[in-house]
C-alpha cells in the first residue's frame, strides 16, 4: 500500500492581485491516504495564522473571508507566518502540496513549493483535477464540489473561506479525485497529479457570461471569437485559461453540433 502525503494549503488575501494585494490568513492541513482504496487518516490542522498586512482590508475582500483590519492587527507578518508553516509542513514530509485553484496560492506564495518540494515544485490543483475527472459536475467551485461529493458535510457553512477549512476541503477532495482516476484505470502517483493539474481541460459547459450553463456545442461562434479576442487583448479580468482553450477548440470544430 503506497500512501500519498498531502498538505492542503489555503491563503486568504486583501484582494486578487499578487502584485497589489497581500495575505491576511494562512493555513495548512495534513492528510495521508491510499489513492487506490481511499483509506485515509483524519486530517490534522498543522498550521493556522492570521497575518497583519500592514494596510486596510477592502470591504470586498472582507465580504469573502469576513476578516477586517481589526481582526489581524498585531498578528505576525507574512514572513513570520511562512516560517511557521514551513517548519510544520516539513515535519510531515509531504509528497504533494494541494489547493483549489492552486495558481492563486502559487502566485501569493511564489517560492513556497520550491522550498518545500524542490525536486518538483508544481502544485496539485483540485480545480483542474475536477475539471478533468468530473467534466459534467454541477460546478467547480470548492464548496459546490464539497457538497456534490459529500465532503466535510458535518461542518457548518460559515466556516467556508476560513483558510484551515478550505485547505481541509481541498485535501479531502483530492482523495475523491484519486478514487475517480483509479476507477478510470489510471495509476495515481504524485507525478501524475502534478502533470494533470497543469494540463488544460476542455470544458463541457460555459462557466460564465450570457451563455453560462450551455454546452460549448450550443454557443455561437461569434461569442467564442469575442472571448478569445478579449483574452488575447488582456481586457478586463483575465479568463480562466481553460475557458479560453475551450473556446479555441470550439472554433476549431472540436465540439459536435447537436442534431
Amino acid at each position: 500500500m503506497t500512501y500519498i502525503h498531502a498538505v492542503g494549503i489555503d491563503v486568504e488575501t486583501t484582494g486578487t492581485s499578487p502584485v497589489a494585494d497581500t495575505p491576511v490568513e494562512l493555513a495548512a492541513v495534513r492528510l495521508r491516504f491510499d489513492p487506490v482504496t481511499g483509506e485515509h487518516d483524519c486530517f490534522q490542522k498543522i498550521f493556522e495564522s492570521r497575518i497583519d498586512p500592514g494596510r486596510d482590508i477592502p470591504p470586498t475582500a472582507s465580504a469573502v473571508h469576513h476578516l477586517t483590519a481589526e481582526h489581524v492587527r498585531g498578528q505576525p507578518d507574512l514572513s513570520a507566518a511562512l516560517c511557521g508553516l514551513e517548519e510544520e509542513v516539513r515535519r510531515f514530509e509531504p509528497s504533494v502540496l494541494v489547493a483549489h485553484n492552486a495558481s492563486f496560492e502559487a502566485a501569493f506564495l511564489p517560492d513556497l513549493a520550491a522550498r518545500l518540494l524542490p525536486e518538483d515544485p508544481r502544485w496539485v490543483c483540485t480545480l483542474r483535477l475536477a475539471q478533468h475527472a468530473w467534466p459534467d459536475a454541477p460546478g467547480f467551485g470548492l464548496q459546490s464540489l464539497r457538497y456534490w461529493r459529500g465532503v466535510m458535510q458535518g461542518e457548518r457553512t460559515t466556516t467556508a473561506h476560513q483558510a484551515w477549512f478550505d485547505a481541509a476541503c481541498s485535501a479531502r477532495l483530492l482523495v475523491e479525485l484519486c478514487l475517480a482516476m483509479t476507477a478510470a484505470g489510471e495509476t495515481v502517483t504524485p507525478a501524475l497529479l502534478r502533470d494533470r493539474s497543469h494540463q488544460l481541460p476542455l470544458l463541457l459547459r460555459v462557466p460564465l457570461g450570457k451563455h453560462q450553463g450551455k454546452r460549448w456545442s450550443e454557443v455561437p461562434e461569434d461569442y467564442c471569437r469575442w472571448l478569445v479576442g478579449r483574452a488575447a487583448a488582456g481586457d478586463g479580468e483575465p479568463f480562466d485559461p481553460a475557458v479560453v482553450e475551450t473556446a479555441r477548440a470550439a472554433l476549431r470544430g472540436v465540439f459536435a453540433k447537436p442534431a
